[in-house]
Parts: structure tokens; C-alpha cells; sequence
């Protein structure tokens, strides 16, 4: 046996390997999400397109019997395998339409990869196309850039959006962009060397696997602790339009100086009540212990209270200083010290339960920050 088949091979089941776990995930996730079941598949599809080109590599020998006919090979089964990864990456983070255009172009490229293929393969015969091959290989690399570029722009937003509305411990969510943005840039990187040169890929590929390996990793993590977010992002778009709504009635309004007088007077005054109505709803879900729902987020949160998330945000920045997440973090932290001191005998687990922590390691996370201890070292010291 061969190094060459010998890689093949171990390729070939570690695909298997991930399409099992990627398979077994739903088992284990906490609820349903139609937006991370889609890109489960997807990748799934994947996964299963790479084994079943180990597989053929293994039995056909393209590569064992001509670099350049295993390359051929290679960049027709590549660029599909790898937009449904990032199609998958994609779909989580960004709107209907975007995912759509996204489908567009990657579907494109792929159509004109196999129409230079298809023009070589006319010309020439068989599969040694000659410079075709470049053609094919320029073509994904445009496919790698435009993949790389979207997914980008999109975990920034969604970050961006989690970091102000979510009250959630986010970190699955931080280390699964980062294995994502790690899994399309190791191809752009690795692309030339490996379809090209066949002594290259003792090195790229166990590095791939190893690409693949922590992506898959993160994506499961990331569906253990999914929260589903496509209502953040609905509802965020309808709260922005009514909020140019306002504006722009507010401009009409002040074209009359004795009605904005009048107005003024009755919003500081009406401004005045919903603040401390505000304060009183927030008060009695804070001794409701409303912060205790793990999966708690500004939405769901205005949404129990009867107020809209405008009001919400505007009220925790004007009169508490603070946004939605650093106001809720210390509000479970300080439930978690009372829960503490009034329950000694209580384990971590037991108080972040009861406070909204997602994890102990959540819990801990926010000790080490606050108190600069361990839970366990602060209960020691105060109780």
C-alpha cells in the first residue's frame, strides 16, 4: 500500500467519521432550528461529496496515475463541496436574500468551471486539458475570495447584533466564526499547492483534516448551545423602520412651534411615567426571577414586559448607563452571590441553573472577570 492511497484512505474515513457526527448532532441539541438544520445538511452534503472522491480517487487512481488528470478531478469536485460549506457557514448568519444571491454566484462560477472543463475536455480528448486547468483553478480561487469576503461581513454583523441583544453566553458562537473563517481561508492558502503538486499534499492534507476536524467541532458546539436568533435579526429590521417612521413624523411636527411646545411638555411628562413603569416591570421580573431563562434575549424579554425593544434600549442607556447585556450579565452575577450567601451548601451547577448562567464555565467566566476569583474561591472568602 502506497503513502499516497494510504492518505486517500485516511481521508476517506475521517469524511465518514464527520458525516457521522454532523449526523448524530440533532440528537443532542436542545430545541429545533430550521436555519442550523439547513446548513447541518448542507454541509453534510458536503462531507459526503469529499468521501465519495477519496473513494474514487482510491479506485480510479486519477491522481496515483497523472497529476494532472487527478487535478482535473479534483477542482470538479472541490468548488461544489466547497460552497456548500460555506453555504452553510453563510446561511446561519445572514438574510434570505443575501443566502440567495449567495446561491447565485457560487452556482455560476461552478457552471463556468465546468464549461472550461467541458471546452478542454472537446479540444483535447481527454482529460489532460492543458492550460484549461489554470482557467478552472483562477475560477475557484474567484469562488474562495467572494465565500471568504461574504461569510466576513456576515459573522461581523451577527456578532455585532449577539453582543447587544443576546443575554446568552455566546462564546460557541465566537469559536465556531472563528473555526469558520479558518475553514475557508486554509483552502485559499493551500489551493495551488495542493491540486497542482502531489508531494504537497502529505503536508496540506493532514492539515485540512485538521481544518475540517475543528470546524466540525465548533459547528456541533454551536448546535448544543444554539439559540435561534433569526427573530433578532426580523424583528431588529421592523423596530429600525418604525423607528425612521417616527423620525420622520417628528420632522413633520415640528414645522408648528406652539404644538412642539404643548408636545414636549406632554412627552417629558409622559417620558417620566414610562420610565418608572418601565422600572417597576423590570423590578418585579427581576423578583419573578425572569433571568433565569437561559435563552433569554432583548426581544423576548420587551416582549414579556409589554414595552418595545426601543423603549427598552433607550430606558437601560439613558437611566442606567448600560445596554441590554452588560445590564442582564449583572444582574445574574449579583443573583448568583445572593443565591450564594443565603445557600451554602449550593454547587455551581445549581446556582448557575437558577441564575441564567448557561454553563458553570459561563459562571465562572464572569467571577474571574468581576471578582478576579473562582466561584468557589468567593464563596470561601464571603460565606
Amino acid at each position: 500500500m502506497d503513502t499516497l492511497y494510504l492518505l486517500q484512505f485516511t481521508c476517506f474515513l475521517f469524511m465518514l467519521v464527520n458525516i457521522l457526527n454532523l449526523g448524530i448532532t440533532r440528537l443532542h441539541m436542545k430545541w429545533m432550528n430550521r436555519r442550523y438544520e439547513v446548513s447541518r445538511w448542507l454541509i453534510i452534503g458536503a462531507m459526503v461529496g469529499l468521501a465519495i472522491q477519496f473513494l474514487m480517487q482510491m479506485l480510479l487512481g486519477f491522481r496515483a496515475q497523472d497529476a494532472a488528470v487527478g487535478a482535473v478531478f479534483n477542482i470538479l469536485v472541490y468548488p461544489p463541496c466547497f460552497s456548500l460549506i460555506s453555504i452553510g457557514i453563510y446561511n446561519i448568519e445572514a438574510t434570505h436574500a443575501n443566502r440567495r444571491n449567495m446561491n447565485i454566484v457560487c452556482a455560476s462560477i461552478f457552471a463556468a468551471i465546468l464549461a472550461a472543463f467541458c471546452t478542454g475536455f472537446i479540444q483535447r480528448g481527454n482529460f489532460h486539458i492543458g492550460s484549461w486547468i489554470y482557467v478552472m483553478i483562477v475560477l475557484f480561487g474567484i469562488n474562495i475570495a467572494y465565500c471568504i469576503y461574504m461569510i466576513i461581513v456576515e459573522i461581523r454583523k451577527r456578532r455585532r447584533m449577539l453582543e447587544v441583544m443576546a443575554g446568552y453566553d455566546i462564546l460557541p458562537y465566537v469559536r465556531y466564526a472563528r473555526a469558520s473563517v479558518f475553514m475557508v481561508f486554509f483552502p485559499a492558502v493551500a489551493l495551488p499547492f495542493a491540486v497542482l503538486s502531489t508531494k504537497s499534499l502529505y503536508v496540506i492534507g493532514p492539515l485540512g483534516l485538521l481544518a475540517v476536524f475543528f470546524f466540525t467541532l465548533s459547528f456541533m458546539d454551536l448546535g448544543y448551545n444554539y439559540v435561534p436568533s433569526e427573530e433578532l435579526l426580523d424583528k431588529e429590521e421592523e423596530e429600525e423602520a418604525a423607528m425612521e417612521s417616527v423620525e420622520d413624523n417628528a420632522c413633520l411636527e415640528l414645522q408648528d412651534e406652539e404644538l412642539d411646545d404643548k408636545k414636549e411638555t406632554l412627552q417629558s411628562q409622559r417620558s417620566e411615567r414610562r420610565q418608572k413603569n418601565i422600572r417597576e416591570k423590570l423590578d418585579e421580573w427581576c423578583a419573578a426571577k425572569g433571568y433565569s431563562d437561559t435563552s433569554l434575549n432583548m426581544i423576548t424579554l420587551s416582549r414579556s414586559l409589554n414595552i418595545s425593544r426601543y423603549e427598552l434600549s433607550r430606558y437601560l442607556s439613558s437611566c442606567l448607563n448600560t445596554t441590554f447585556r452588560p445590564w442582564l450579565a449583572e444582574v445574574r452575577f449579583e443573583a448568583a452571590k445572593k443565591m450564594m450567601l443565603d445557600n451554602p451548601d449550593f454547587g455551581n451547577d445549581i446556582i448557575s441553573a437558577e441564575c441564567g448562567f448557561s454553563s458553570r464555565t459561563h459562571l465562572y467566566r464572569m467571577f474571574k472577570e468581576k471578582e478576579g476569583c473562582s466561584p468557589t474561591a468567593w464563596r470561601e472568602k464571603n460565606c
